[in-house]
């Protein structure tokens, strides 16, 4: 039940994309992506509009975190996770969405990424709205 909460709360945050998150440019077809942006922030921020909180965790610490435990068979929702890259990974389609659009996982060379699932804790509502500017990093 909660595994279909949260991926219908992601989905629902996705359904009207910042444009910011769509660029002129296609996506690079490698994890090389990383060398400027991680795609922690984007994905924070999506599950934070989802009401979905959680503190930021940069790309190289996911495996480390104990808010998110690592999946064999993903879910629509769930972070593909590559040492220096994460996005979210849409099953329907075997697609990732990141800050720079909507990617097919086939396209991508180079490693396969290893998947994370957040973990709800006892008491946490998902779906609640978040606060005026509550999803925007403080970064002073």
């Amino acid at each position: 039940m909660r595994q279909a909460l949260l991926a219908m709360t992601v989905l629902a945050a996705l359904a009207v994309p910042a444009p910011a998150a769509i660029p002129d440019a296609a996506m690079p077809q490698t994890t090389s992506i990383a060398k400027h942006d991680d795609g922690a922030e984007y994905v924070w921020r999506v599950f934070c509009s989802s009401g979905l909180r959680y503190s930021y965790i940069p790309a190289s610490q996911f495996p480390t975190s104990s808010r998110f435990e690592e999946v064999k068979t993903p879910q629509t929702g769930d972070i593909a996770w590559w040492p220096e890259y994460v996005a979210i990974f849409v099953a329907q389609n075997d697609q990732l969405i990141t800050s720079h659009g909507f990617v097919k996982l086939a396209e991508l060379s180079g490693d396969q990424p290893r998947y994370y699932r957040m973990r709800i804790m006892p008491g946490e509502k998902p779906g609640d709205k978040p606060q005026p500017g509550e999803c925007q990093r403080n970064l002073l």
